[in-house]
């Protein structure tokens, strides 16, 4: 799931702590239950008359797709990050689960500015409410993995969980200078609209829009006011993209894009993976130049297991194929 993998790497390198990662669970994936109503009392997800545990719907029918996206962009607007008394845009908050503990990863600044923090701690740590954490600043995006490794420094915060569902947390701190003797001090409060964001940028040239960024929330809206405010774009440049933040969010991305004809393209020096190919695969048409970038992974996770791990009927497939089937035929899709 995108780039992470060089803040998780930052962090082991600054750290003493060792992380492992999950590795793959063989739970059987289906209760013996033949009846739905059963199903539900055993809160388990009831698709293709099985009785499917440890699933949740996480799905947003067209019908709620808009009012979902203006009530999280105005929670996403509400959150701003404060350093040394400078506000700046919160972009993105994501906690990172690994078998030994969590990393909240925090972004914030403005495209061509970013910088993160990094916050590693303790699975009880986050159920226990306000807590201590060290923090590791860096230039750069953790999301997508372009981080400056030479400007790392380290510090200390107090986390509050205000609510763990929601990803409210309340988060304040310093960080030392690089000459040791003086220090940031930083606070923000963060949401789950946050962590669906992204930070995707739109160009506009001529009749071609220019998309990068890391797809989410905000992705949506602005392909909202494309389509609204310049009718002359009829074709999508993709140019950097690492991934999407939201998939549920991301398929009705690419829904706007397929359902009102525009054209998706890759130039040569193009680089898109995850949800950006996602969005690629919506065009009407779609023009690859020789030398771009598309990467393709197996998304995770149901249960510790990859799609390609879970079996061809399980409920997690459907948006899946629903969305490839619209965007590509029902052969290739």
């Amino acid at each position: 799931m995108k780039r992470i993998k060089k803040a998780i790497a930052l962090y082991l390198l600054f750290s003493t702590v060792s992380i492992v990662l999950n590795s793959c669970s063989s739970n059987k994936l289906t209760y013996n239950i033949q009846d739905q109503s059963q199903c539900e009392t055993k809160d388990g997800y009831w698709y293709k008359n099985k009785c499917w545990k440890g699933f949740e719907d996480e799905g947003i029918p067209n019908s709620k797709i808009d009012s979902t996206v203006i009530a999280q962009m105005k929670l996403i607007e509400q959150s701003t990050f404060v350093m040394d008394n400078q506000t700046y845009p919160l972009v993105a908050f994501m906690p990172i689960e690994e078998k030994e503990g969590i990393l909240l990863l925090t972004v914030y600044g403005t495209k061509d500015n970013y910088n993160s923090l990094i916050f590693p701690t303790g699975k009880k740590n986050i159920k226990n409410g306000t807590f201590q954490s060290p923090v590791i600043y860096v230039k750069g995006d953790a999301m997508s993995g372009e981080l400056d490794e030479e400007s790392v420094l380290k510090g200390t915060a107090t986390v509050k969980v205000i609510d763990l569902d929601k990803l409210n947390f309340e988060i304040k701190g310093k960080i030392a200078t690089q000459d040791s003797i003086s220090s940031k001090n930083f606070r923000f409060i963060t949401n789950e609209a946050i962590s669906g964001a992204g930070n995707s940028h739109i160009e506009i040239k001529g009749n071609e829009a220019y998309l990068s960024g890391d797809l989410g929330t905000i992705t949506y809206a602005q392909i909202k006011d494309l389509i609204k405010d310049h009718p002359e774009v009829k074709t999508i440049v993709m140019t950097t993209i690492s991934g999407s933040v939201n998939d549920a969010v991301n398929m009705h991305t690419g829904r706007l894009l397929h359902e009102n004809g525009f054209t998706t393209k890759v130039l040569s020096r193009s680089d898109i993976a995850s949800g950006g190919v996602d969005l690629f695969c919506a065009g009407k048409e779609r023009i690859v130049e020789k030398g771009a970038k598309i990467g393709v992974h197996s998304w995770c996770c149901v249960n510790d297991l990859t799609a390609i791990e879970i079996p061809k009927d399980h409920p997690a497939h459907q948006y899946q194929v629903e969305y490839f089937t619209r965007a590509l035929g029902p052969k290739n899709g």
